[in-house]
């Protein structure tokens, strides 16, 4: 048992009890007082270099209380809340608070949750997006006091938000049980304290008023090349490797030519520990790359072999070509091309694409393409049959999707890089026969 609870059992009607932890309240900087009987607080925040006089409103009400206890606790609330938007320590490491709780997490969390380069991967954004609701809840309270009345209490408040649906409501509570598994590591709190909250379930299908989203569907391949004549030449390519290999986004914006083993009929794709989505768990995933996929591939082959295949820049260009090919006025006349062009612009293009910069460039592409459509059933006095809503991740979907109605299901995993190649030697071979398969006939 730690030192610091090592005396903390009581004798309660014949039988040990742990006892709990005796928390001194830290005087609250500025002033609270009265303002038509009900109090406010007169105080500099973190953060902010101005004295303010701030209304002590409870959660849910309109006016200052009239209660010193109840505005002693939301003044702390906001002061917790203050200190957490700030970063600011303030010395409340050891206060046992919520908030001191989630600031020393976010800290692990942003040192833990690195790539093999040493770049921080998206999960800390993810938990902090997640924290930050916990902190508006509840930030002054004792963590040791956190228990699973109160966590579902928090679950309700996210439903009755109604700002996010029932898998983020569930992922939510998760990283909050994180944090709390993390805490008791650190033996920040006791361990009957992650597990009182582990009693908490996640919200069902059908038995919770938080709404429910669709999940990601396959695109028909008939949207996809809808939209390619509208996408520069750069990006056309990459929506139709990615609907030929299955990759993800993050692995297709990261395909160097060194990567590549070009041997045999079908190429592999060695994704680097960077971008493969298992690595921390020790999985590898060779991407295959059949023919169709191959002539793609080739006209980006002579760069650096370490340069990304896949530029913006050259995107960029093509783009600028091509409005300049469908140009009416004369050579001669109005702005020459590249005349109106800034030496230092404040956004410069970006030497590769990264998950966000592709996901945008094929949502601009099918803008445009809906924006044709549109005007040209308006000039025939038709009603306009637009391309519904698609995004690259869906292109995985299709893909898979594919390769498992024609090759089955273990073929369309292993085709997609979801199984493990920690197993067997024998099995591992076996499976990247099947990949190998599906890269001949559809790749």
């Amino acid at each position: 048992m730690p030192e610091k609870w090592a005396n903390r059992h009581v004798k309660r009607k014949g039988r040990n009890v742990m006892a709990k932890r005796k928390t001194k309240k830290s005087k609250l900087p500025g002033s609270i007082f009265l303002n038509s009987d009900r109090y406010w607080w007169r105080v500099t925040l973190p953060g902010e270099t101005k004295r303010q006089a701030i209304p002590l409103k409870p959660r849910g009400a309109k006016y200052a209380t009239k209660d010193i206890g109840v505005a002693d606790e939301v003044a702390r609330q906001i002061l917790a809340k203050a200190i957490f938007n700030t970063k600011v320590d303030a010395g409340r490491d050891d206060d046992g608070s919520i908030v001191s709780i989630v600031q020393q997490y976010m800290k692990y969390a942003e040192k833990y949750y690195r790539k093999a380069s040493g770049t921080v991967t998206s999960e800390p954004s993810l938990i902090r997006y997640a924290l930050n609701r916990l902190v508006d809840f509840c930030p002054a309270m004792i963590a040791e006091d956190f228990g699973p009345l109160k966590l579902k209490e928090f679950q309700q408040k996210l439903v009755d938000d109604d700002q996010l649906c029932r898998n983020e409501i569930n992922r939510t509570v998760k990283i909050v049980r994180r944090m709390f598994k993390w805490a008791v590591s650190e033996e920040l709190v006791p361990a009957n304290t992650l597990h009182a909250l582990q009693s908490v379930e996640g919200l069902k299908r059908g038995r919770t008023t938080a709404r429910d989203t669709e999940p990601v569907r396959a695109v028909p391949e008939a949207h996809v090349y809808a939209v390619l004549p509208y996408a520069s030449e750069v990006i056309a390519d990459m929506i139709q490797l990615q609907l030929l290999t299955g990759m993800r986004s993050g692995e297709l914006t990261a395909l160097r030519a060194i990567d590549i083993e070009t041997s045999g009929k079908v190429w592999h794709y060695c994704v680097t520990e960077n971008v493969n989505k298992t690595a921390h768990h020790g999985g590898k995933w060779v991407a295959s790359l059949g023919p169709k996929a191959q002539k793609i591939v080739k006209k980006y082959m002579q760069r650096d072999l370490t340069a990304f295949m896949f530029s913006p820049k050259e995107a960029k260009q093509q783009s600028i070509d091509k409005r300049t090919a469908k140009r009416k006025i004369p050579a001669a006349y109005g702005n020459r091309p590249g005349t109106n062009r800034k030496e230092n612009p404040d956004r410069s293009v970006g030497d590769r694409y990264d998950t966000k910069s592709y996901r945008k460039a094929v949502l601009y592409a099918l803008a445009a393409a809906n924006r044709a459509i549109r005007a040209a059933a308006k000039e025939k006095g038709e009603k306009s049959n637009l391309i519904p809503h698609w995004s690259p991740h869906q292109l995985r979907h299709t893909s898979l999707t594919k390769a498992r109605k024609e090759f089955g299901l273990e073929a369309s995993s292993t085709f997609g890089g979801h199984k493990k190649m920690n197993v067997t030697e024998i099995y591992a071979e076996k499976n990247m026969a099947l990949a190998d398969k599906v890269a001949l006939k559809l790749g």
